[in-house]
């Protein structure tokens, strides 16, 4: 595991409450990464528009969401949806 590779899954009740939770797990992996904060807090802001459609249509399953980090990119995979964002250079 490094900045520039790692994946790890959670999986979180579907409660909108708990979307506040995918947005900070997603601002450490960003820091992890190395970020730059403007690109971090935009990411963590598309990723958490993801987490809330993903509570609102999981009809009250649990959301897996995966953070991984490879090939230059770090990636949130949650309800089906993948958001991207290149490393910083």
């Amino acid at each position: 595991m490094s900045p520039e590779s790692f994946n790890f899954k959670v999986t979180v009740p579907a409660d909108d409450r708990l979307v506040g939770v995918v947005r900070d797990l997603c601002a450490h992996a960003a820091s992890y990464a190395k970020l730059a904060e403007a690109d971090g807090d935009a990411f963590c802001d598309r990723v958490a528009a993801a987490a809330i459609d993903a509570v609102e249509r999981s009809a009250g399953a649990p959301c897996a969401t995966v953070f991984d980090c490879e090939g230059g990119m770090l990636r949130v995979t949650i309800g089906g949806q993948t958001i991207s964002q290149p490393l910083s250079a």
